[in-house]
């Protein structure tokens, strides 16, 4: 009985320090986990004005329609048409979004102004600006048309900027109905 016990002793020794370690090793993961879910904005869309993203200078560019139906940041249902749902801005300008925390993201999908009978083409670039204010260039196209999504290498962001850099075919504004940025793998 006396070695039965002592067996026990030594077995209970010699494993639980390699129970412990496998234990620590999943909770140091595990917090890890954490703060890049964090980190990430949960793996969901940053760009909301319900979580805390705002535009900056509002004050240059227009809104179209009422307090509920007129900014890209929007979450609720869209309703569209020539009068409201969207945001106008003229060439030179940016459209800057400031996010309530730096994060973690790899991808942007943007929808701009399709909603007429006229193909519109679009001529912008898209910057984003981390906490240190390093700009980078992301995206230029002198052909965006409707939904489009860029995917660029992980980065942490402060801000995104979307410039109108010469109108569209139709005239000088550039309009955005949707804007959307997160972490994809």
């Amino acid at each position: 009985m006396n070695i039965v016990k002592s067996l026990l002793l030594i077995y209970s020794l010699l494993a639980m320090p390699t129970l412990q370690c496998s234990q620590s090793c999943f909770c140091r993961k595990y917090f890890t986990l954490r703060i890049r879910t964090q980190i990430r904005g949960q793996y969901k869309n940053i760009l909301q004005q319900n979580n805390g993203a705002l535009i900056s200078n509002r004050n240059q560019i227009s809104f179209a329609g009422n307090q509920f139906n007129r900014s890209p940041l929007r979450s609720e249902v869209y309703y569209v048409n020539g009068g409201r749902g969207y945001t106008s801005q003229i060439i030179g300008r940016y459209l800057i979004i400031d996010l309530p925390q730096t994060y973690e993201i790899n991808t942007i999908i943007f929808w701009v102004y399709d909603r007429d009978a006229t193909l519109r083409r679009f001529n912008l670039q898209v910057y984003i600006q981390n906490s240190q204010g390093q700009r980078q260039l992301i995206y230029q196209n002198t052909a965006a048309t409707s939904i489009t999504k860029i995917k660029f290498n992980d980065t942490f962001v402060k801000q995104i900027l979307f410039y109108n850099n010469n109108g569209s075919s139709l005239n000088q504004y550039l309009h955005f109905l949707n804007l959307q940025a997160y972490f994809d793998f």
